[in-house]
């Protein structure tokens, strides 16, 4: 299965059980015992029918496909070194989405391929006018790319949805969704900028496109461009999903985007605005870089 297909394996149970397991001593604990402290009490009803009230046992395997845990004698145990051991439930809530978007976007078995390219598809809708509910987003899906691809139903439509604002890629404005990845973009700044503050686009637009697929170059964002044939981009042009993300940090400060004369030049789209500009500086304290 994958993420996508599995509407028990919401991002807020993910995260109940790992922040559980993670408080137990050796961040192990017995699967029932998980159940039970998790699990409403009407779930854990002898009356009810297991196979439709079992959403911690459906998450589960989705969690071990991740590489988040494994499952051992009846025992969950965390495998994931990522997060520190001793790490508090609001720590573990910061990190998790990071881990998770890692494993989703780089697993040898493309567990959560689908996943990763209905993302970058919608990474390169109009974030002004992207189709924001299902609905839309049926309807954008087959005038686009005549497939559904795996967003084939409302509760996959709906696993997208949480998972696409869970690491990061979206927001939701007034109940509609909308392409988003300023906080992606914010999270890798570090790795971006290790070794200069400044660098010309075309660094930082390959840089990213490596770190995290669905931008623009990477391998998700072609999969999706060379099967569709969509995203007609001239050279030199960012979609307006990326523009966005970026001329955001720039009214945030955090980063500076400059026009230099001897060097190529990078489009960016705000609306019906063309922005030009050639390198982008960091603006990170000193110990970060």
């Amino acid at each position: 299965m994958s993420l996508i297909k599995t509407p028990e394996a919401s991002p807020a149970r993910i995260y109940a059980i790992y922040a559980l397991i993670a408080q137990m001593h050796g961040q192990r604990l017995e699967i029932d015992l998980l159940k039970r402290m998790i699990m409403p009490s009407a779930f854990a009803s002898p009356n009810l029918e297991r196979n439709e009230t079992d959403f911690i046992g459906k998450t589960i395997p989705e969690m071990i496909s991740l590489g988040l845990i494994k499952h051992e004698n009846n025992f969950l145990q965390i495998t994931d070194t990522t997060i520190p051991k001793g790490s508090i439930s609001s720590q573990v809530a910061i990190l998790l989405p990071h881990v998770i978007r890692k494993r989703v976007l780089f697993s040898e078995e493309d567990q959560n391929e689908d996943l990763g390219r209905i993302i970058a598809w919608y990474l390169t809708q109009n974030p002004y006018r992207a189709p924001g509910n299902w609905k839309e987003v049926e309807e954008a899906l087959l005038k686009q790319l005549n497939d559904k691809m795996e967003c084939s139903s409302d509760a996959r439509y709906g696993q997208f949805e949480d998972w696409s604002l869970y690491l990061g890629f979206t927001t939701r404005i007034l109940k509609q969704l909308m392409p988003d990845p300023t906080k992606v973009i914010r999270y890798f700044l570090p790795e971006l900028f290790h070794d200069s503050r400044t660098h010309f686009i075309d660094t930082v637009v390959h840089r990213l496109a490596k770190l995290c697929p669905v931008f623009e170059h990477g391998s998700y964002r072609e999969k999706v461009k060379n099967t569709y044939g969509t995203e007609a981009l001239l050279q030199g042009h960012l979609s307006q999903t990326t523009s966005y993300a970026w001329l955001r940090l720039q009214d945030e400060g955090i980063v500076d985007l400059r026009m230099k004369s001897d060097a190529d030049v990078y489009v960016l789209t705000a609306q019906e605005k063309k922005h030009r500009y050639s390198e982008i500086t960091w603006n990170g304290k000193v110990e970060e870089i």
